[in-house]
């Protein structure tokens, strides 16, 4: 072999290492740039290269509602608004600031069953009225007995009523009254009417009734037959007042 021809062969094994090993004429420089874009012999440092990375500029373009858009908080923040939620009235031990003075020309007494009591004096017991509304009885010393709810219903068409749901704000308190008596009126009328005594279980119910913003009476009838009756102002006014003086005269529910 002739020393030209060994001479040619270092010669193209090194370029083809050169080639193979080398992709940037300038990966042998620190932080530069390659002098050009194209695959062989670069003209300016004579590197050989396979690969070439093209160098690339970005343009930066200055919009402050970008940079507002990216700089804002998108973290999932979690609220709590069971505070504001509406909550079913239950009962608590209340202080009682009102004067029994102020509230009494609110009521009348009368006999009920054969017991005295103190009554809202818009309240009738005549059994042609329909009517609902607390009242409690009391001793010869005017201390409170009992609370009792009374309701009264007369119409032509007979309702034969076995249960009561009161929805106060919204919230259902349901009744069931025990004491109901039923006749004939005048023609074709007919009267029904309840009168129980209200225990422990209906401590939530009265105090409801006392503290409530509006108040629907539904009754249950006999076959799937309902009434209802949306209670006024002036009856859940009669509601706190009694509730009201029943605890001054040292009323308790048990």
């Amino acid at each position: 072999m002739t020393k030209k021809l060994i001479i040619r062969i270092a010669g193209s094994a090194f370029t083809f290492a050169a080639m193979t090993l080398v992709s940037s004429c300038s990966s042998m420089q620190t932080n530069s740039m390659p002098h050009f874009s194209g695959e062989g012999k670069c003209p300016v440092c004579g590197t050989i290269v396979t690969k070439h990375p093209v160098a690339q500029t970005s343009s930066v373009v200055n919009n402050p509602e970008l940079d507002e858009l990216l700089n804002m908080d998108f973290t999932i923040h979690e609220y709590d608004f069971s505070a504001y939620e509406p909550k079913r009235i239950v009962w608590q031990d209340d202080t009682i600031n009102e004067l029994q003075e102020n509230l009494l020309p609110s009521f009348k007494s009368n006999t009920i069953q054969g017991s005295k009591c103190l009554l809202p004096k818009t309240a009738t017991v005549e059994k042609t009225n329909n009517d609902v509304y607390l009242y409690f009885t009391e001793d010869a010393q005017g201390n409170a007995l009992n609370m009792h709810l009374r309701l009264q219903y007369y119409a032509d068409d007979p309702l034969n009523y076995n249960d009561m749901v009161f929805t106060i704000d919204g919230f259902d308190y349901k009744f069931h009254p025990t004491n109901i008596q039923r006749g004939k009126g005048d023609g074709v009328m007919i009267w029904e009417q309840s009168d129980d005594v209200l225990r422990e279980a209906d401590k939530d119910l009265v105090y409801a009734l006392a503290h409530c913003h509006w108040v629907r009476l539904k009754l249950h009838g006999a076959d799937g037959m309902n009434h209802v009756k949306l209670i006024g102002e002036e009856q859940i006014k009669s509601f706190k007042e009694t509730y009201q003086l029943f605890l001054l005269r040292n009323g308790s529910i048990k």
